[in-house]
């Protein structure tokens, strides 16, 4: 038995070492509220909230301010968490529980010493973010889930729900559930249907009855133009087409393929004397849902417009325009120098579906080019369409079809915001629109807008070149109507420096956490900043040699998703931001990447010209399973005979890829040559530069994928 007199053998008694004596020990920093909920717990030094000071921002409801609680859910590695424990065996931690915090880290009030009025006044202000210090080796499944997603069933039912929905699919998602309704595509847990009805409907007002339309309306200025003006604004290849080889291996076809026309997926396993859909013999013809199209020049931007619950979608596509070397960017610092007014364009393309549940890619309909957007803000280098739900309330009655709002990012170092419309017709006739001013726009002093993402209906936040955030509310961003001009820059209500340099990719947690914000740049670094209190609540990955240029959100598991300098694509949570998981790797440098937004599959573009698909809640939740991953297609490109730098070359498409297992491991020695780590230099052609998930439920297996020889292949992948 253990001695445990109080008096020592010496007959003096024991005291404690004020060296490590807890200071709150003695103190109840609960409120009544809350002390209802500690009563699960075992250890009363348990921490499980903490308190801070909330940053000013507008009352919006786009924010989502209700559904969020007050303390930070950020955490790093290095906190000293000597007073926060975890009870491993306690599974009843955080049952029961109920009220608006929804991840079970509880307001805790502010920490008070015990050593008189003095010590209380020098620490109430104190900012204190706690968090269980993480182990090397997190025993048992529920501890892991505990420690990267929450310690209340808030946090877990979401995840668990995912699990239950989509864990049995490996790799590409299903279109339909099965009879256990498990499967297929499905909204998210998190986002419900109060929530999304609520965003449809009331997020929407300040546009549709508080003046917004007609505000835009003022604003934007634009002009059709004949077709013979809009096709100065058009890319112009070096070649009036590109040729490719398509089919099955050994039996491939070659295509030539004009500018701006399209060739369905299925004529490369078709016979000539035969249709897409005939049979050889006793077996039917393997089915492909797909096109392939030509759009001229490289792809620079891909982008599905939401809210599209019809039988038509469509997708945004900006190219590279071909320049003499001595026109367009400062041959200087391109990256922080503005761009002269150069023409581009931006080119809308509509996509039949078929059926009526279960949007099928409609292969017999051809795509069409139903909207040229031509300005002269210099080329497009990011599009993004709001993703927030919306009810079109009279655009039927006005005879017009409602894409959206539209953000962009242009060379010439400005962020804009176009409400794209077109009038309905019957025919396949385009359009071709001039934008003199958009419904919005804005720049800071002094440096240059790169990227863009949504935080509601009413607010974008715009990374820029020095390193600092922008987030402006696009609903107050104008004064009086008498002072109105188009030389009008508005001034965002938060302006805060995060990076030492330029910001590559921001992204918002929406819709849960929109208040997350997570952003890349070329200092190395990966940060993840809470709003609420973007001073003092953030926290940063380890430093890659390779910045990552592209960062999506993965709601059924509360994590980002971003790639890493050794070919790896990483789950980033965000309870555990510092902290990352493997779930896909790569055979070369992956460039870009996008996860369902009705279903968990992240979709991966490389630059070797391949696009993998892997489902990541496996690996999120279950660490020592093996992990599955697969080469959905690949498109390899090279140069014609006698062909320079500007040539077209020839392309060859393969697909039929198995399933692999992949071992996500690090290798030094896979890549080591002669003691160095080698990285393959491909062909700008053959690269993946944009791979995007269809946003409409009716659609969502739809994925777009943009090449750097200037093809796009649309192709519906649920199975």
């Amino acid at each position: 038995m253990a001695y445990s007199s109080p008096l020592r053998r010496s007959a003096r008694k024991q005291q404690s070492n004020q060296k490590y004596v807890d200071p709150f020990e003695e103190v109840n920093p609960y409120s009544e509220y809350e002390a209802g909920h500690m009563r699960h717990l075992t250890d009363r030094r348990k921490d499980d909230g903490f308190r801070n000071e909330r940053a000013e921002i507008p009352d919006d409801d786009g924010l989502m301010r209700d559904n969020v609680s007050n303390g930070s859910d950020v955490a790093t590695p290095d906190e000293n968490a000597d007073d926060v424990s975890l009870n491993g065996e306690d599974s009843d931690v955080s049952r029961d529980i109920e009220g608006d915090s929804p991840s079970g880290r509880h307001l805790r009030s502010d920490r008070m010493g015990n050593k008189g009025n003095e010590k209380k006044d020098s620490i109430k202000h104190e900012h204190f973010r706690g968090l269980i210090e993480q182990t090397k080796h997190i025993q048992g499944k529920e501890a892991v889930m505990k420690q990267f997603f929450g310690f209340d069933q808030r946090d877990w039912v979401p995840i668990l729900r995912s699990r239950v929905q989509w864990l049995a699919e490996p790799t590409l998602p299903k279109r339909e559930p099965d009879e256990k309704d498990v499967g297929g595509m499905h909204h998210l847990f998190s986002h419900t249907e109060e929530k999304r009805s609520m965003e449809a409907g009331v997020g929407w007002d300040w546009y549709y009855d508080q003046g917004g339309r007609a505000l835009f309306k003022e604003r934007q200025k634009c002009r059709t133009l004949r077709s013979n003006e809009g096709i100065y604004y058009i890319p112009k290849p070096s070649k009036p087409s590109h040729k490719f080889i398509m089919g099955p291996y050994g039996k491939q076809k070659e295509f030539d393929l004009s500018n701006g026309h399209s060739v369905c997926l299925n004529e490369g396993w078709t016979n000539s004397s035969s249709g897409p859909f005939s049979k050889a013999g006793s077996k039917e013809r393997v089915k492909r849902d797909g096109w392939i199209m030509n759009a001229g020049t490289g792809i620079r931007c891909l982008d599905w417009a939401t809210n599209q619950d019809g039988g038509i979608q469509y997708l945004a596509i900006a190219t590279g325009i071909p320049r003499p070397a001595n026109q367009g960017l400062s041959p200087v610092s391109p990256a922080y120098t503005p761009s002269p007014p150069l023409r581009s364009c931006i080119q809308i393309w509509a996509f039949k579906a078929q059926g009526s549940n279960y949007g099928y890619l409609d292969s017999t309909r051809t795509p069409e080019l139903r909207l040229v957007i031509c300005t002269e803000w210099g080329d497009v280098k990011q599009l993004k369409w709001c993703p927030m739900p919306r009810i079109f309330r009279d655009e039927d009655s006005r005879k017009r079809v409602s894409l959206g709002l539209l953000a962009g990012i242009w060379t010439d170092g400005h962020v804009r915001i176009l409400d794209l419309q077109f009038d309905k017709h019957g025919g396949s006739v385009t359009s071709c629109v001039k934008y003199d001013a958009p419904a919005f726009q804005a720049r800071p002093p002094n440096t240059l807008c790169t990227c863009v993402t949504w935080l509601s209906a009413t607010d974008i936040a715009v990374g820029c070149a020095n390193g600092f955030l922008a987030i402006w509310d696009i609903t107050g961003a104008y004064p009086e109507k008498s002072t109105r001009s188009n030389a009008l820059n508005p001034s965002p209500w938060l302006y805060i420096y995060l990076h030492q340099s330029y910001i590559l990719a921001i992204c918002s947690a929406y819709p849960s956490h929109p208040q997350f914000l997570a952003t890349s740049s070329m200092d190395g670094f990966m940060r993840l900043t809470d709003l609420r209190a973007p001073n003092t609540d953030y926290v940063l990955t380890s430093r890659s040699r390779i910045a990552s240029s592209t960062i999506d959100f993965c709601e059924p598991l509360l994590s980002f998703v971003s790639t890493e300098e050794n070919d790896y694509v990483r789950l980033y949570p965000l309870r555990c931001f510092y902290t990352s998981v493997s779930i896909a790797r790569a055979d070369s440098f992956p460039l870009c990447l996008s996860v369902g937004r009705f279903h968990p599959t992240v979709v991966v573009g490389c630059a070797d010209g391949s696009v993998i698909a892997t489902n990541p809640i496996r690996k999120a939740l279950y660490r020592k399973v093996q992990q599955y991953q697969q080469t959905v297609f690949r498109h390899e490109w090279t140069r014609g005979p006698g062909d320079g730098a500007g040539e077209i070359g020839m392309s060859r498409w393969t697909e039929g890829y198995k399933v692999e297992i992949m071992t996500l491991q690090r290798d030094a020695t896979q890549q080591a040559q002669e003691g160095m780590l080698m990285s393959t230099i491909h062909e700008e052609a053959e690269g993946v530069t944009q791979v995007v998930w269809n946003p409409n439920l009716r659609c969502g297996g739809w994925v777009a994928a943009g090449m750097g020889s200037g093809l796009v292949r649309v192709q519906d992948l649920a199975i």
